[in-house]
Formats: C-alpha cells, sequence, structure tokens
C-alpha cells in the first residue's frame, strides 16, 4: 500500500499551491492566475485526502483485530505509544517550524492586503496551543489561514478518531461488524439530519443555532469525515475473517470497472450530495482494496520506487506546504520571473516537489526512523513497514 500512500499524499502538492496562489491574489500586490475553485483542483486535493482517511482505518484496524484474534484482546497503552512514536516527532517540527522559523524569512501577503505573518501573530499562543495540541481542524474555523500548517487538520481529526477507537474496537470485538455500521450510519444520518435542518430552517428557527452557525457545524462535521475511517475498518475486517461474498463483489471487474467511471467523474463536479463522504469513502475502499489486495486487478504498485516514496509519504503530507510558501517567497522576492506565467510556475512547482521529496527523505532518514525503531519493540502484530 506504501505506492497508495504516496499518490494520496502527492495529489495534495497540487491542491495546496493552487490554493496558496489563490490566498496571495491581490492586483495591488501580487496577481497570480491560478486553479483553485475548479472542480479537478479542488477535487484532486479531496480526493488524496479521502484515501489517506480510509487507508489509515484499513491499516489500523487490521492490525487491532489482528491483535485480537491473537492474543484475545488489544493493548491500548502500547497502541497509543505507537501512534505517538510515529505522527507526534515530525507533527511537533512542523508545527515550530511553521510558527517560528517560517515568518523570519517569509513574509507572503493575504488577498485581504495583510500580511499572512501579521495575522499569525494576533494571538499567536492561542494558534499555537490549538494547532500544537492536535486541534487543527478546530483551527480551520477559528483563524485565518496559518502557513505551513493548514494541510494538519486531517492529522488532528485521525487523531482525535484513534482517541477512542481502539477503546471501542476492544469493548466491541464480538460485534465488530455490527458496531461499524452503525458508527457510520449515525455519523452519515446526523450530517444528514443537520442539512435537511438548514434547508427547513425558517420553519423551525432557533435563536441559539443560527443559520451562519449551523453551516460552520455542518462543515465541521463532513471534514471531521471519520466514517471514511470506518469504511477503512469494515475493509480490515471483510478481508481478515475472509467474507467471500463481499471480496467476490469488491473484486468484480464489472463492478470495479463501474466504481472507477464513477471516481473520474466525480473529479469534475461539484461534491455537496447529501453523504457524499461517505459515498467517497465507499468509492475509494473499492478502489484502495483492488490495487493492495486484488491479484488480478492491472494496477500494482509495488516496486521499490513506490515503496519508499510510501514510507517517506508521512513527511511528504506534512512538509509540502512550507515547501511550497519557501519556494513562493523566494520567487518573488529573489527573482523578477513573476510576470512570466509559464515560467513562473513551472519553477514553482519544479521547485516545491523538489524541495518536498528531499526534506521528506532528510526526516524519514534521520528523525523518524529513530522512532520507528522505537515505535517496534510497541508493536504486538509486526506491521510490513520496512525501516
Amino acid at each position: 500500500m506504501n505506492g497508495i500512500r504516496f499518490f494520496a499524499a502527492f495529489s495534495v502538492i497540487f491542491h495546496h499551491i493552487e490554493q496558496t496562489k489563490f490566498w496571495i491574489n491581490d492586483p495591488a500586490i501580487n496577481n497570480y492566475p491560478n486553479l483553485w475553485h475548479t472542480m479537478l483542483c479542488d477535487n484532486t486535493g479531496h480526493k488524496g485526502r479521502i484515501i489517506f482517511f480510509v487507508l489509515s482505518g484499513f491499516l489500523i484496524t487490521y492490525l487491532f483485530l489482528a491483535e485480537i484474534n491473537k492474543t484475545g484482546t488489544l493493548n491500548l497503552r502500547k497502541f497509543h505509544t505507537r501512534r505517538a512514536l510515529r505522527v507526534w516527532p515530525v507533527y511537533v517540527l512542523v508545527v515550530i517550524f511553521a510558527f517560528i522559523l517560517l515568518p523570519r524569512y517569509t513574509n507572503i501577503f493575504h488577498y485581504n492586503g495583510l500580511s499572512f505573518n501579521a495575522q499569525l501573530y494576533d494571538g499567536f499562543w492561542v494558534k499555537f496551543a490549538v494547532v500544537g495540541l492536535m486541534m487543527a481542524n478546530f483551527a480551520r474555523f477559528l483563524f485565518e489561514p496559518i502557513l505551513g500548517v493548514t494541510q494538519l487538520w486531517s492529522i488532528a481529526v485521525q487523531e482525535q478518531f484513534y482517541m477512542v477507537w481502539p477503546f471501542l474496537t476492544r469493548l466491541f470485538k464480538k460485534h465488530f461488524l455490527k458496531f461499524v455500521l452503525v458508527f457510520i450510519l449515525v455519523k452519515v444520518s446526523m450530517e444528514i439530519v443537520m442539512k435537511l435542518y438548514l434547508e427547513n430552517y425558517s420553519l423551525y428557527p432557533n435563536q441559539v443555532i443560527t443559520p451562519l452557525r449551523l453551516i460552520t457545524i455542518i462543515k465541521w462535521w463532513e471534514i471531521f469525515a471519520v466514517d471514511q475511517l470506518a469504511i477503512g475498518a469494515l475493509c480490515a475486517y471483510i478481508l481478515i475473517n475472509k467474507m467471500d461474498k463481499w471480496l467476490k463483489l469488491i473484486y468484480n471487474p464489472i463492478f470495479t470497472g463501474l466504481v472507477i467511471v464513477i471516481y473520474i467523474y466525480l473529479f469534475f463536479i461539484k461534491i455537496d450530495f447529501y453523504g457524499h463522504t461517505f459515498v467517497e469513502g465507499l468509492i475509494a475502499a473499492v478502489i484502495m482494496m483492488n490495487i493492495s489486495t486484488n491479484s488480478k486487478f492491472p494496477v500494482k504498485l509495488e516496486n521499490r520506487v513506490f515503496n519508499y516514496l510510501g514510507n517517506i509519504s508521512y513527511g511528504i503530507y506534512l512538509f509540502h506546504n512550507i515547501c511550497i510558501i519557501s519556494v513562493l517567497n523566494f520567487l518573488i522576492y529573489y527573482t523578477n520571473i513573476s510576470g512570466n506565467v509559464l515560467l513562473f510556475n513551472l519553477t514553482l512547482y519544479a521547485g516545491s516537489i523538489i524541495a518536498t521529496l528531499i526534506l521528506s527523505a532528510l526526516s524519514y532518514k534521520y528523525v523518524e526512523n529513530y522512532f520507528l525503531k522505537l515505535k517496534g519493540k510497541f508493536e504486538v502484530i509486526k506491521s510490513s513497514r520496512t525501516t
């Protein structure tokens, strides 16, 4: 699955380069044409994130179920220790870099005419605490964009999910399939109910939950896409218990082909239908299962290059925004190619990608590997990640 990891992480770079150009798109300061708010750009980044969520739910829950099958229980202390050793070191490094170092050598302006640095320093320590304590999904709605860490909201969602998911897995281990289905149903149903209420708000007005607040709650609930993590968990249950009827459906060439067609179609439309996080999660799950577990599926992503790129994909996802801002700042203030749209974009993309790969490789070798070796001491079921 390392190849899937890499492509999921890599797709987000395109999404965030165009988003960053949009944020600084002020004719009075700089005017950079961008593809932000186009269906292709918006959906490409979201599709990558969805695959990350489904993949994460699958891998971790598979290890949970394997541990329960082997030992009869799930060691919560060891899981949270492993998770902290894998996620927190690089996460903390990125937060410190973005809050402390990045503002010292960059000075990007927001489209509202204000410097991102000035916005950052307004309530600096509150923002630092919110993002640093794995609540970046709340920061999306509380503050203006904080350069270098806007991608961390998805890591925060996963960490919040994994604070309770192993406990729930152990608690409902004898009825895990029913539990997962109910969990997904409740998550999706609450989203639908809130959207229906918003559409009929005039019939049931509320002084506490105003329409604006309700819209914000719905948006937060959508990005809190724990249903996609749970869909990955459902796939893990199907695979580890060899549920042949479901596996035959997932591997069916006609069914898989139809899912891929729908997946491609969704790149080019605005996705805001009821339960879209659930539908997109199912599509990502079918594609992920075929690529990674179906020996007859024509697409194979298992080779030396993809294995390595998949291993550094966590760094790619965490560091790419810092690299984008650094390269963009250099092009704005230290070159004179801003007027050449083609050259500017080629340099921005190439510089951002190369810098991200180099920084991620260094992080994996000199930071992550150390903690991965420590993590291995707390594994009950050995994962296949090489260190």
